[in-house]
């Protein structure tokens, strides 16, 4: 069986840690998604745009790998998107998440943004996620 891409991997650990904890299910059950659900209404996660970069040396391949995830709610303000986005990092980080076909050295949120779209009546928060990887 051949590695998987490194994204889809993150990707379905972050699915998989997400879902598993009841705080973050408590807010949003199972709405964690790769593009906004058609017809399902917030709150909900989606994850978003990925970027990879390779990082190796001569003796290991290695990548950094990040993700946006997301979270949108339907609020006059931020406060319920960023309760959530605080749940979803203290999940993703309170432990090594283990991701199919490489192991993670480092994960960590380097950027959160907070935004209110008062037009469409919803908020987000992305929580810039950055994760280094290696092959196993």
């Amino acid at each position: 069986m051949s590695t998987p891409h490194p994204i889809l991997a993150l990707k379905e650990a972050i699915r998989t840690r997400l879902l598993a904890s009841a705080p973050v299910t408590g807010l949003i059950g199972q709405g964690v998604h790769d593009a906004p659900p058609r017809g399902s209404e917030p709150p909900y996660l989606v994850l978003g745009d990925a970027l990879l970069r390779e990082n190796g040396t001569s003796e290991a391949e290695a990548f950094i790998a990040e993700i946006d995830m997301v979270a949108i709610t339907r609020e006059r303000g931020t406060r319920a998107a960023l309760e959530l986005a605080g749940l979803i990092e203290a999940a993703l980080l309170a432990s090594p998440l283990p991701v199919n076909g490489h192991s993670v050295s480092v994960m960590f949120i380097r950027e959160t943004i907070a935004r209110h779209d008062e037009a469409k009546s919803l908020s987000r928060v992305t929580l810039r996620l950055r994760a280094f990887l290696h092959p196993v």
